[in-house]
């Protein structure tokens, strides 16, 4: 990224805050008489003439005023950009519609996808947390016929995983409750991604257990405890997006639409680990999109946190977003969880 100079800056802010708000490209004569700066249309517009040869803004057709490409969205967004404050009310709908389902862990899921989307009127998504991180709490083992038992294992944060397995004889219930007993003992507060990798280890001396069980459980052991494929995508708003200038383009909205179709790419793009230790938001802008579906939208998201474990939520709306709330929005949204879960 090329180096600005302050002038260049201001102009680049101005156009950015104008083209956000309007839809259409700016001009050096609407800069001039709205943003109060001093400067005459003529210096503005070798001004923008600079930032044009730098890549950062481009003219759809001559005479036309300029639009920012991605470099310039994100000199933005990194230096420019002010946050916005939420208001009282906003703050407290997004507490009260967290708090109100916050025993029913996919009903917060659903009610923090509606309210991101109704208050960002754009499109609200979360991904469900990886409870691979999770550390395991109990297992309980129930017989739901001769031929077969339902395996319940509960994590720390109370997210529970349930899998039925079937069995070659019948074992008694006194049989399957020393089973659990001595597994519960033995699994207690280990990661699940590494009782996975190292369960047979872990229960050797265990396997010539007479009932079967244990070998049974040796086999079983990669879909008891994968809980990658647990991941939940949930997303709501489309009907904004489509009230969006951008997608007034059938063909740019069908692109979109056909993504959110696709749960492995939505959760690809979203529930990326971060660079930094600690670090909760990103925003990715336009071309950083790996995606060219997604080459004309933003994605803003954070992370938060259910105990020991982590989710995804955020917003998917045009480059030109008002980047300044959606960023204070979604980084309220994903606190606000995490600490009411904390709480509770």
């Amino acid at each position: 990224m090329m180096n600005l100079t302050p002038r260049e800056k201001l102009i680049l802010g101005a156009i950015v805050q104008n083209f956000i708000e309007s839809a259409t490209p700016v001009s050096s004569t609407l800069i001039a008489n709205r943003m109060k700066l001093g400067l005459s249309p003529a210096t503005i517009r070798n001004i923008m003439a600079s930032l044009e040869a730098k890549g950062y803004i481009y003219q759809p057709h001559t005479s036309a005023g300029r639009v920012p490409l991605t470099p310039a969205y994100r000199v933005y967004v990194d230096s420019l950009m002010k946050r916005a404050r939420l208001t009282a009310e906003e703050k407290e709908r997004i507490r009260q519609s967290v708090q109100e389902t916050i025993y029913e862990f996919s009903e917060v899921m659903r009610e923090a996808t509606r309210i991101l989307a109704h208050l960002s009127h754009l499109l609200g998504v979360v991904v469900s947390p990886r409870l691979k991180q999770g550390h395991f709490q109990r297992m309980e083992l129930i017989s739901l016929s001769a031929e077969r038992i339902l395996v319940i294992i509960t994590i720390e944060t109370g997210l529970v995983k349930t899998i039925q397995l079937e069995l070659t004889s019948q074992i008694p219930r006194e049989k399957l409750e020393m089973v659990s007993q001595v597994l519960n003992e033995r699994l207690y507060g280990m990661r699940l991604d590494e009782i996975r990798k190292n369960f047979f280890s872990i229960v050797r001396d265990l396997k010539n257990d007479e009932s079967g069980l244990i070998q049974l459980f040796v086999q079983a052991a990669d879909r008891m405890f994968d809980f990658e494929d647990d991941l939940d995508v949930y997303y709501m708003g489309t009907h904004f997006i489509v009230q969006q200038p951008e997608f007034s383009d059938l063909q740019r909205f069908s692109s979109v639409a056909e993504l959110l179709e696709n749960r492995n790419i939505i959760i690809q793009l979203l529930d990326e680990p971060t660079e930094a230790e600690g670090q909760t938001l990103k925003i990715k802008i336009g071309d950083e999109i790996e995606d060219e579906r997604l080459k004309d939208c933003s994605i803003i998201t954070a992370k938060y946190r259910l105990g020991d474990v982590t989710g995804t939520l955020g917003i998917i709306g045009p480059t030109r977003m008002n980047y300044g709330k959606m960023v204070t929005l979604v980084d309220f949204t994903a606190r606000t969880i995490s600490q009411l879960f904390e709480k509770n």
